[in-house]
This record gives structure tokens, C-alpha cells and sequence, in this order.
């Protein structure tokens, strides 16, 4: 097929502030600056940054409505190796960094947090022998509240 997908070019996090998500972004992913975007009247709006040892980047852009908009929503998930939950638990520690327990989830492990506008970050540790027990024939996955999670947050 000629029209095909190569990979994931950016992701993009619509935020209130672009200054206090800058440095939290930079602070507990440890983003890389890489372009800044300066809308039509001179205000820098929106940043792009390099994700370290990843081959895509994310992208925030200053919108407090979309950001509000939003607000207890889990657009994405970034992987890491089951070994990287323990590392990521004690870095978010660290950091002060509230987040939920590693929970075994659909396909493998995860752990969840929130970016300050409240937009909730998973980091998902792929697993095939837990996704062989967790989905069932048709590759249907039936739901129940994950542990660790807050209600209309339990999908990882």
C-alpha cells in the first residue's frame, strides 16, 4: 500500500499557562525545547520539544478553553518498559508528583498522572503474556474499574 503511516510525528497538549506547563513538562518528562511558534500578534503560543530516546515529539499550545475542555481526559499513553514503572514511581516521587500505583491494565502495566491542567498522563509497560489473559476471543477487552484509578479514569 503506498499510502501508509511511518509513525507518530508529535503529539500535541493544549494548556492554560504555556510558561508553568513548559517547566513541568521539562521538569517530570524531561522534555527538550526544539521550536517555539509565535502567533500573527507576536505572542509565542506554542512550543515543540524533543522527547529523549523517543523518535516523536510533543507539542503544547496555549488555549485555556481546549485545555478546560480537556480537564480529566487521557488523550495518550507513552510506553516504557515494565522495568521503567519502578524508575518512573521514584522520579515522580521525587518530584512530589502525585500518581497512582502501577495497576496491571489491558495489555500490560501502567501508571497514571496529571499534567498541571489536569489532562492525565499514562505510561503504559506493554506486556503480551498479561494482554493474553486481560482480552478475550475477538480481542475484546471487558472493562472493570482499574485499581488505583479515580472513577471515569480507569482505562489504561
Amino acid at each position: 500500500m503506498g499510502a501508509a503511516l511511518t509513525d507518530v510525528h508529535h503529539l500535541k497538549i493544549w494548556v492554560s499557562d504555556l510558561a508553568r506547563s513548559r517547566s513541568w513538562y521539562e521538569r517530570v518528562l524531561g522534555l527538550e525545547h526544539h521550536t517555539s511558534f509565535e502567533d500573527e500578534d507576536g505572542v509565542i503560543r506554542g512550543m515543540s520539544f524533543e522527547v529523549p530516546g523517543a523518535a516523536f515529539q510533543i507539542a503544547l499550545r496555549q488555549n485555556p478553553d481546549l485545555a478546560r475542555a480537556l480537564f480529566d481526559a487521557d488523550p495518550f499513553a507513552l510506553q516504557v518498559t515494565s522495568s521503567g514503572l519502578d524508575a518512573w514511581v521514584a522520579h515522580l516521587d521525587d518530584l512530589g508528583v502525585p500518581h497512582s500505583p502501577i495497576i496491571r491494565a489491558s495489555s500490560g502495566h501502567a501508571l497514571g498522572f496529571v499534567d498541571p491542567d489536569g489532562v492525565q498522563i499514562r505510561l503504559y509497560a506493554p506486556d503480551e503474556e498479561v494482554h493474553a489473559t486481560q482480552v478475550g476471543p475477538g480481542g475484546v477487552y471487558r472493562s472493570g474499574p482499574a485499581p488505583g484509578f479515580a472513577p471515569g479514569r480507569d482505562r489504561a
